[in-house]
């Protein structure tokens, strides 16, 4: 890392990670409501899209980072921010009216591209720890830096030889369906990222190995995990989480984003993707576009739910937006979800009806918020805005290179204190020939070392 950004990293820690961004205007239920049978226009959904980002970002400023965090509702490196912070980036690529990648940027540089599990082996090898790589690759695809995926690459490394160890009976390493969203995908994009195919053939491993334990055969679906083969419903239907499906749906979509092409297992995982989507299709409500929480038993919670479907739409819309998903079965299908899912945003400016964290369906309201749940929102919109252009191939390519610019500091620690007295003026002045000293005077290594 360049000697003047050494200083940028340590300035950062004097102010709170909070980016600026653009408040989300007065609630219009008119806004949120999508034709079912047409075409999204994409600048309205932009709009949309921007408005919930605005709205979750002021509710995350709103609520200070407390030692131990509130993993629900401050923003943290766990898989419930991992995952907003991974719809943010996507929607950066969009559009930086709601400040999505400067705001995900100042939590990773908060959080030193950390990562959650440094206290037990078993935790260090959590798909739900890993999420968050996928937040540090993205700005690292736009800033080059190599230290921005340095604590990332460590923890892989870790696990390099243990994902591909054949596991024991009973015992997997990632044992739960959530964690094919989770982990997969960072494995996946560090490969591509870095040119060392070990992440790749790692993850290939045991993806299949939680696979081959979780997929139903007979109803086409995946089970949460092993306990949920001998569950049933209240009504006696076997039971089947949507967002645990909508996890597998949607980590799928982002792992094929980066597979190589002409990677071995690439078939498979296209197979076992629209094998998912048809069995999933076919159990979309028709009176609002969305799913229930029991896949099965519409009645075991009865009513929508969000954050399911909310996966759901993005992997349908990203599979027909990719030509894997037959678009005149598909798109209809896709319309009609993002019209019912974006009704539900709540006049806060957040999705309602999210299911709050857990491992099966339970009831929610229209007061109902998640981090995970905006995240998904993000996802399925992004793709919902391409709905109307022509079919791109994949592996997608990175995002560009962010510009080169100034040395980027706090802008309360590198502009002038207005205002200030005397002694503040002349720290201010101290500090500002500190900086400018490391930059003359600090070796720099050459860039990408």
């Amino acid at each position: 890392m360049p000697a003047a950004l050494s200083l940028c990293a340590l300035a950062a820690c004097l102010v709170p990670p909070m980016a600026a961004n653009a408040t989300p205007p007065a609630y219009h239920a008119e806004t949120f409501r999508f034709d079912p049978a047409a075409i999204p226009d994409p600048g309205r959904v932009l709009a949309v899209l921007n408005h919930t980002a605005a709205a979750q970002i002021d509710a995350l400023k709103a609520t200070p980072i407390a030692i131990p965090p509130n993993r629900a509702r401050a923003v943290t490196v766990n898989w419930i921010s991992a995952t907003f912070l991974i719809g943010l980036g996507r929607l950066a690529r969009e559009s930086e009216a709601a400040g999505a990648g400067a705001y995900a940027r100042d939590v990773a540089e908060h959080y030193n591209f950390g990562m959650l599990g440094a206290w037990s082996p078993h935790n260090m090898m959590d798909a739900d720890n890993i999420a968050i790589g996928d937040v540090y690759e993205e700005l690292y695809a736009r800033s080059g830096e190599a230290g921005e995926i340095a604590p990332l690459r460590q923890r892989l490394d870790y696990q390099l030889a243990l994902l591909q160890t054949p596991p024991p009976p009973g015992k997997l390493v990632w044992w739960w369906c959530d964690a094919l969203f989770m982990a997969p995908p960072v494995f996946a994009r560090l490969s591509a990222q870095t040119g060392d195919p070990r992440y790749l053939a790692a993850m290939d491993a045991q993806w299949w190995h939680v696979y081959d334990r979780l997929w139903s055969p007979e109803h086409k679906l995946v089970f949460r995990d092993e306990r949920f083969r001998s569950l049933k419903t209240r009504n006696g239907q076997p039971l089947f989480w949507s967002r645990g499906n909508g996890w597998v749906a949607a980590g799928l979509a982002r792992l094929l984003d980066v597979m190589p092409a002409d990677h071995p297992s690439r078939p498979r995982y296209i197979a076992a993707f629209k094998t998912l989507m048809d069995s999933v299709s076919r159990l979309q409500r028709k009176e609002d576009g969305l799913w229930t929480a029991s896949l099965l038993d519409p009645q075991d919670p009865s009513g929508p739910e969000t954050t399911g479907a909310a996966l759901f739409t993005y992997a349908m819309a990203w599979g027909v937006n990719h030509g894997l998903l037959d678009r005149k079965a598909y798109l209809p299908r896709a319309e009609r979800a993002w019209s019912g899912l974006a009704g539900k945003v709540q006049p806060d400016g957040l999705l309602g009806f999210a299911q709050r964290a857990g491992d099966q369906p339970v009831p929610s309201a229209p007061g109902d918020h998640a981090l995970y749940g905006t995240g998904a929102f993000l996802l399925a919109g992004v793709e919902v805005m391409k709905l109307g252009r022509p079919v791109s191939a994949l592996p997608i390519p990175e995002p560009k290179r962010d510009p080169a610019g100034p040395v980027r500091l706090p802008i309360a620690f590198h502009e002038k204190p207005v205002g200030a007295t005397p002694q503040q003026l002349a720290d201010w002045q101290r500090a500002m020939a500190e900086r400018q000293a490391m930059i003359d005077l600090a070796f720099d290594p050459p860039a990408g070392k």
